[in-house]
């Protein structure tokens, strides 16, 4: 599989020299809370609601790697050279979609690949995505540190590697069948497991558009600030990723219960302090819950679908998540500027914070009711 895992970490340093600091940028350049919500739902949900359509299109994964890549790359080519103003948010809404086709293509290939070890080979190919992704976070924060105009250079060299990527994921060594799509109604378990995820992802991206105004307004953070937490989530991704493997295949509903319940650390991490080796030291456990993010809920998936139902769940997931994501990035967008009203700033990026913690915890037990009807793990 020497041409997937070369994909894998090329897309993903494309990828991250630009997307982590796409919100950060937009509060810098003085985008108000509502227009964040837009940036933090396109950057979210639209690459999410954008595969639910692509159940109905007959096309293999390897094609739908390819042409979402390729697209991608040229729009990142394109954004280097337009002003940063609706123009720019309208080729990135583009961006977010030509993301989603690709993700979905992959998605189809890591349920083939990982058959008969779903814990260890979707952790797997999370490290060779994050050691791309690492690189690329790096270089893009400590040149931009002091020069935030600088990551227009990195649109273009984003573009560029991605373009590279697309031609690359043609001698991908594995692909799908094209097969009709059979219409089978989802299993009560799988509507309950979608429902706790649709519930767990409208409290998540509450905060969304909040942590862009902590750290431009709160924090004064940079650049270089934004990459240290992204290296930081990086690093500890690789660290806990035989961790959450082997608990993705033994003990899967408490590690959905654990990466979902540790999620409220964040934001009162944001709230409650004021300094930002705080946030630095919270973040510590983002490695965790990206891990579990990447691999636990999507593992999930690909073991209660079989051959006739995996284009449709992996549709319907993405669709749940997606429209979560772009419902709580709104409401969190309205609510903060409703809040503003009667407090300052701070006090209300504060009190937006604790609310999402604890609308966040409230929401993780739910991940302890669900069966995982196809692997019989506890």
């Amino acid at each position: 599989m020497k041409y997937l895992k070369i994909f894998a970490i090329l897309s993903n340093l494309a990828n991250n020299l630009v997307s982590p600091f796409i919100s950060f940028v937009s509060a810098y350049f003085g985008m108000n809370s509502e227009e964040l919500a837009l940036v933090t739902s396109a950057t979210n949900a639209v690459p999410n609601i954008s595969q639910y359509f692509l159940n109905f299109i007959k096309s293999k994964a390897k094609f739908l790697i390819f042409i979402g890549t390729l697209v991608n790359g040229l729009l990142w080519v394109i954004s280097a050279f337009i002003p940063f103003n609706w123009i720019f948010l309208t080729v990135y809404f583009i961006i977010t979609m030509s993301i989603g086709i690709a993700n979905f293509g992959w998605n189809l290939i890591m349920d083939r690949v990982s058959r008969n070890s779903r814990g260890s080979t979707l952790s797997l190919y999370l490290v060779y995505g994050t050691i791309g992704a690492l690189a690329a976070t790096l270089v893009t924060g400590f040149i931009t540190e002091s020069n935030t105009e600088l990551i227009r250079e990195f649109f273009l060299i984003s573009g560029i590697i991605l373009v590279g990527s697309a031609n690359l994921s043609r001698k991908i060594e594995v692909d799908t069948k094209l097969e009709e799509n059979r219409v089978k109604s989802a299993s009560f378990q799988m509507k309950r497991f979608l429902t706790t995820i649709f519930l767990f992802n409208l409290v998540l991206s509450l905060a969304w558009p909040i942590f862009p105004l902590a750290q431009v307004y709160k924090f004064h953070m940079n650049d270089e600030n934004i990459a240290i937490l992204s290296v930081e989530t990086g690093v500890t991704t690789i660290l806990f990723q035989r961790i959450v493997a082997k608990l993705t295949d033994t003990k899967r509903k408490l590690t959905l219960f654990l990466g979902s319940a540790l999620y409220t650390i964040y934001p009162l991490s944001y709230a409650l302090s004021d300094s930002i080796y705080m946030i630095y030291i919270v973040n510590l456990a983002s490695g965790f819950t990206n891990a579990v993010g990447s691999v636990t809920y999507i593992a999930y998936i690909f073991d209660n679908s079989d051959d006739n139902t995996i284009r449709r769940n992996l549709a319907v997931y993405n669709l749940t998540v997606g429209c979560g994501v772009m419902t709580g990035s709104i409401l969190g967008g309205v609510a903060y500027n409703y809040v503003t009203q009667f407090y300052n700033p701070i006090y209300s990026i504060d009190l937006m914070l604790i609310l999402s913690s604890i609308l966040r915890f409230s929401v993780s037990p739910l991940f302890l009711t669900i069966k995982d009807t196809r692997s019989k793990l506890k």
